[in-house]
Parts: C-alpha cells; sequence; structure tokens
C-alpha cells in the first residue's frame, strides 16, 4: 500500500460518511451501498475493508459506542467482500440493483445478529420491528442501483485514472492474475 492508496482510503471513508450525513433526513434512504459495491468493484476486499472499518470509526466517533455502530465494523466489512467476491457479475444496472435490494432487505437481519447476546427474543424483537425499514431500504437500494450505478462507477473509473494514471486498470489486472496463480 501506497501513500495514493492510504489518502484514498480516507477520503472515501470521509464520503461515505458525508454522504450518509447528507441522506440523513431520508429515512433508510442512503448511497453508503452502492458506494461501497463500487469500491469493493475497482478497488477489491482489502482496500474496501479498509475504508469501511474507517467509516465505523467515523461512526462511532460522531454516535457513540453502541450495539449499531460496532455492528458496523461487520456488516459494512462483510458486505464489502461480498461485493469483492461477486464482482464479475456485477457488471450490468439490473443485477446491482437486485443485488442492492437483497442487501437492503437483509441489513436489518445482519444486525438482529449483534444483538443474539441479549437474548433471542431480544433479537428477533428488533429484526421485526425493522422490516418496514429493511423494505423501504430494499425498494430505495434498488432504485439508487438503477439510476445511479453506472455514472457513480464512470465517474469513480475517472478519478482512479486522474490519482492512478491510466495504466491502473491494466496494472489492476496483472497484479489480480499474479496473485490468483
Amino acid at each position: 500500500m501506497n501513500t495514493k492508496d492510504i489518502v484514498l482510503i480516507g477520503l472515501l471513508a470521509a464520503l461515505l460518511k458525508s454522504s450518509q450525513v447528507i441522506l440523513s433526513f431520508l429515512p433508510n434512504i442512503e448511497i453508503v451501498s452502492l458506494l461501497i459495491l463500487i469500491f469493493a468493484i475497482r478497488l477489491g476486499a482489502k482496500r474496501t475493508v479498509y475504508i469501511t472499518v474507517l467509516f465505523s470509526i467515523l461512526n462511532i466517533m460522531i454516535w457513540g459506542l453502541s450495539p449499531a455502530t460496532i455492528g458496523y465494523f461487520f456488516v459494512w466489512s462483510g458486505y464489502g467482500i461480498v461485493c469483492s467476491i461477486f464482482r464479475k457479475i456485477l457488471n450490468t444496472e439490473i443485477r446491482v440493483a437486485l443485488f442492492l435490494g437483497l442487501f437492503g432487505i437483509i441489513f436489518g437481519g445482519l444486525f438482529a445478529i449483534i444483538y443474539l447476546p441479549m437474548g433471542y427474543s431480544y433479537a428477533l424483537s428488533y429484526w421485526i420491528n425493522g422490516l418496514i425499514f429493511d423494505m423501504v431500504h430494499a425498494v430505495s437500494n434498488f432504485i439508487v442501483g438503477i439510476w445511479a450505478f453506472n455514472p457513480v462507477l464512470n465517474g469513480f473509473d475517472r478519478a482512479l485514472k486522474m490519482i492512478y494514471g491510466k495504466s491502473y486498470f491494466n496494472n489492476e489486472i496483472k497484479r489480480r492474475k499474479i496473485s490468483n496463480e
């Protein structure tokens, strides 16, 4: 990891946090899921996990320590890893929209797991209480995926080329082939 990577990770974590705050007046409507998916597709799992961990730390600094803020470490990092694993099929608006919608519907269930140490019935009631919000989350994620995936991906690609140079994608492909051998 070089200086550009470290700076980029910090900036992208700040972008996640600022986008979350800007849309916070809308319940369960966000672009964080789309941005993390794009980061995972283009930057891979390792750098995306660094971004999501820093994003989670920023949330703790602002909201304080709670099961929900601790859950961000696991949910967002795990989501970034899963997006990285499926990056080869996440290449069309409809696939991305369906993937984002699925993530939106299971988001509350993932956080319910964090509440299991407090009791099964507590975790279950937490999840059931949030189902309507998960449905809103799923629909809004689907719409964001259809509407914004290609423009945001193209903008991110242009930014990466400006930061790393035109050979960035060729070098990434070569590096991934070598590490997979």
